[in-house]
């Protein structure tokens, strides 16, 4: 869903009684049993025994950890360094870049276009923190050479040093071109996929300008790899290094308690400097790894969904931490999930085909196929401009980190405004994690997150921090040989592997 601000704080409706009861109760996972809670830390598990104590402790259970250490076979990942970032990954590729909004990114966020060599100089050398190199959404892929379809983003284009001759998918393109010549499809081969679901799907998984590394950055670390990835990104901007003294910013005196947006004129800002990400959960596991500068995550578990305050009414709160949302006006492109994250939908669709369904059950999958159907098209005449995702939460990132404001007068009447509004959230249980490179954070779906990014004052990174991440499809399994309960997902990542098997045997 394209993020944008949201225009309608003030029409969301009241939390459900006894909402928060109720996901408490359906939530088996962990939960920190402080109000301020420390996260476990452990080490890169490196042996058969290890890999298996990691799965029943924390993936399992649900249980972020902080992670001392980088694994061998993703150690790539440490050339992505700000000063050695070009000599990795090509300057000439076209990516789509948000730009920072109210204070912070995430929701909201203007997505600008212009080559990654555009990018790395604007925050390397003129020092430009408004920037932001996220996930690559494919409705906003700039290589589709359409570059003023969009209303709001046609006058946004940078156009100084637009080169796309040389673009990754272009030659990932051509090189399917040329497997489809050299190797001619069989029945039962690895050619029977259609090339360009498996073109696509190399992208979805390695996101831009990730796809340069398909050769040299596994799909999944070896320590995890009974988890099916479903992304990894790099993530890439600019801000000062942590200041715990820093004076009160000047941003806080458009506090305004009446803030018609219900942001209470505080915006995405934090205080202390950095930028925020908004708090927001996802709907995968996380393996998060810093590269350069210094992350703060403030983290609130699945089971206190309610007390966040979402953007999206919350229709169910799975045990594996996915939390599914009611297509509403709130969300009205949503399409309800099950406790794997996949769409029901398109799950129903895959069994229609079986010979084995018993006609009431088909009838079922056909009826509910038919109701969402409906959803969609109804959704599809629906003003999408002023919505953010119903993941994330209405309540400013400021008021997160309320106790880091210098000022006790102005820190004292955002706390009275904020209990007033978002009064549950005060008794959310939270846990801090300090993020540096060398080290790495696994945080299981649904966890709530607001993270803070601070860069490193020193010569060479200039302020820029980078990180890299890998998102795995959420598992319900509690056996390490059998994490995902049925064949949905398997089959699905098997198409993928196929890809990525022909891709790299042509490289």
């Amino acid at each position: 869903m394209k993020r944008s601000k949201n225009s309608e704080p003030q029409s969301r409706p009241k939390i459900a009684a006894g909402l928060d009861e109720k996901l408490c109760s359906s939530y088996d996972g962990y939960r920190p049993a402080e109000p301020r809670t420390e996260i476990d830390v452990v080490k890169v598990p490196e042996n058969e025994e290890e890999v298996k104590r990691f799965f029943e402790l924390h993936v399992v259970k649900r249980k972020p950890c902080k992670i001392v250490g980088i694994p061998e076979d993703i150690s790539v990942l440490r050339k992505l360094k700000p000063s050695n970032i070009q000599n990795v990954l090509p300057r000439e590729e076209i990516l789509t870049i948000e730009k920072k909004n109210e204070g912070g990114f995430g929701s909201g966020a203007t997505r600008l276009k212009m080559s990654f060599g555009q990018f790395l100089s604007k925050i390397l050398n003129a020092g430009e923190e408004d920037l932001y190199l996220t996930t690559q959404y494919l409705e906003d892929d700039p290589n589709n050479g359409d570059y003023s379809t969009d209303e709001e983003e046609k006058d946004q284009v940078l156009d100084d040093d637009f080169d796309t001759g040389s673009i990754t998918f272009d030659n990932l393109h051509d090189d399917f071109d040329d497997l489809q010549e050299e190797e001619p499809c069989g029945p039962g081969s690895d050619q029977s996929d259609s090339l360009e679901e498996q073109e696509l799907r190399i992208k979805e998984l390695y996101q831009p300008p990730m796809t340069n590394l398909l050769d040299d950055l596994p799909e999944t670390p070896k320590f995890l790899d009974y988890l099916i990835p479903q992304q990894i990104n790099l993530w890439i901007g600019a801000a000062k290094a942590q200041d715990d003294e820093a004076e009160d910013d000047k941003w806080l005196s458009n506090f305004d308690p009446g803030d018609p947006n219900g942001q209470l004129g505080l915006g995405r800002n934090v205080p202390g400097g950095g930028s925020s990400s908004g708090l927001h959960h996802d709907h995968a596991d996380n393996l998060y790894v810093p590269i350069a500068g210094h992350k703060r995550f403030t983290l609130f578990a699945p089971c206190d969904a309610a007390k966040m305050y979402t953007v999206g009414t919350i229709r169910h709160l799975f045990a594996s931490g996915v939390i599914d949302y009611v297509a509403d006006r709130h969300a009205p492109l949503w399409r309800q999930l099950r406790d794997d994250g996949a769409i029901t939908a398109e799950v129903y669709k895959t069994l229609l085909d079986s010979d084995t369904l018993d006609p009431q059950t088909k009838k079922h999958y056909e009826d509910f196929l038919r109701l969402d159907v409906q959803q969609q098209l109804k959704a599809a005449h629906h003003k999408q401009d002023h919505l953010d995702p119903p993941s994330f939460s209405t309540i400013p990132p400021c008021v997160v980190h309320l106790e880091d404001i210098k000022n006790k007068r102005v820190r004292d009447s955002i706390a009275e405004s904020s209990k007033k509004r978002w009064p549950r959230f005060f008794n959310a249980h939270r846990i801090t994690v300090d993020l540096k490179p060398g080290e790495m954070l696994y945080l299981p779906t649904g966890w709530f997150h607001e993270v803070t990014s601070y860069g490193d004052d020193g010569k060479e990174d200039k302020n820029v921090h980078v990180a890299a991440n890998y998102w795995f499809i959420p598992p319900t399994g509690r056996d390490i040989s059998n994490v995902y309960l049925d064949s949905y997902w398997p089959n699905d990542f098997a198409i993928t592997q196929r890809a990525l098997k022909r891709m790299r045997r042509h490289v």
